[in-house]
């Protein structure tokens, strides 16, 4: 087929966010003639060729691989891609057999194609390598067909998130995907694995998603050994206190702003004590309208009272499509009533897509009185100026 002599792995390193160390190194396979080199991926993943080729590169490059656990740190670990349909009946169970030995060094990524769809093959393929001893991780989980309910039918040990395949999509959903990840791997019990990192903003992004592993060239470049990694640790390191400090820092002035917020709310409402609660959205958006687009009236059991004040061609105006409409149903809403009463403060919501403008927008809660809230819809445009809202 081709010559087994010219093909070798390499090596990239996996920090734990955790400590930022080196915890493991994946495996790449790569063709090397006459000072040219030539990653494999794509040949493997091939279907198009025939499979007992695909599995003769496969086994080589492990075989080889594996030659570096001896080397490592107690801890650490080979991370090697498997292909599920090159592994199927006695060829999966002596994949089993030959790391017996080796299931403390060794981490098994499943990888899923645009062709896979048999979910419950799936299932039972990463049952039988766990039950075996071995941890598995789910690999390429932007495929289209993937939903947060297959990953958690599979239940892997670890979700890989190829941060350049989320990248391609607009900002909105590659916010939404992370987050439908993130939420997966808790319901599992399962570790979030960040690859792909090439810029500060993406270990930035997978930082905020729950990352417990990390890896990509912005970390560290692909290598012929998984000798001197460590080198690369104070780099992480010195990072992770950057955006840990921003983040710190955004933190603060997000909680100044609800202060701030929290004035200028009850500084309305002191002067408004016996107006309708029409005239009251209205007044309160009138008198904030640098910062919000829409402003209501809800009692404690979720019930709209008022028409929506709206800010529309530089005046508000009443709309009454969602008077008496009930929004106790949205997450956090209860939870944030009893905040109010318990507190005696506005509350900030979280980043989420407003059902009118489709855009993420946050909306800050005051308490009237113990069963009357106001509610301040904040405008995209002040998000968007001001990142530590955003």
């Amino acid at each position: 087929m081709m010559n087994m002599d010219k093909i070798s792995p390499k090596f990239q390193a996996i920090f734990v966010t955790g400590s930022q160390k080196v915890v493991g190194y994946e495996v790449f396979p790569y063709y090397r003639d006459e000072g040219q080199e030539y990653e494999l991926t794509s040949f493997l993943n091939n279907r198009t060729i025939p499979e007992e080729y695909r599995l003769e590169v496969d086994q080589h490059v492990r075989r080889i691989a594996f030659k570096e656990l001896s080397t490592l740190a107690p801890g650490k670990a080979i991370y090697v891609t498997i292909r599920p349909e090159l592994y199927t009946g006695t060829i999966g169970d002596s994949l089993v057999e030959e790391l017996e030995t080796l299931k403390d060094q060794v981490v098994l990524g499943i990888l899923l194609t645009d062709e896979f769809t048999n979910w419950a093959d799936q299932k039972h393929f990463t049952y039988y390598l766990q039950m075996s001893g071995l941890r598995v991780s789910m690999k390429h989980t932007s495929i289209k067909e993937i939903a947060m309910s297959d990953i958690v039918h599979v239940k892997p040990d670890i979700i890989e998130i190829d941060m350049n395949d989320i990248e391609d999509d607009v900002a909105n959903v590659h916010r939404e995907l992370l987050h439908v990840y993130s939420i997966a791997a808790s319901k599992i019990g399962a570790s979030l694995l960040f690859q792909g990192v090439e810029s500060f903003q993406q270990l930035t992004d997978a930082w905020k998603h729950g990352a417990r592993f990390v890896q990509g060239n912005f970390l560290a470049m692909k290598k012929e050994s998984t000798a001197n990694s460590e080198s690369y640790q104070a780099d992480l390191v010195k990072h992770f206190r950057s955006f840990v400090s921003f983040e710190q820092n955004r933190i603060q002035r997000l909680l100044d702003f609800t202060v701030y917020l929290d004035r200028r709310v009850l500084s309305v409402l002191e002067e408004e004590k016996t107006r309708s609660y029409d005239d009251l959205a209205l007044t309160i958006g009138k008198r904030l309208e640098d910062v919000c687009f829409r402003v209501y009236i809800v009692n404690n059991d979720g019930e709209q009272q008022s028409a929506n004040a709206v800010q529309s061609d530089q005046a508000w105006k009443l709309d009454e499509a969602n008077r008496w409409q009930n929004w106790s149903w949205r997450p956090y809403f209860l939870e944030n009533i009893i905040r109010m009463n318990v507190d005696g403060k506005g509350v900030l919501s979280v980043l989420y897509k407003d059902l009118t403008s489709n855009e993420h927008i946050r909306t800050f809660s005051y308490p009237i009185t113990t069963s009357e809230y106001v509610f301040i819809d904040i405008a995209y445009h002040y998000l968007f100026d001001h990142d530590y809202v955003h």
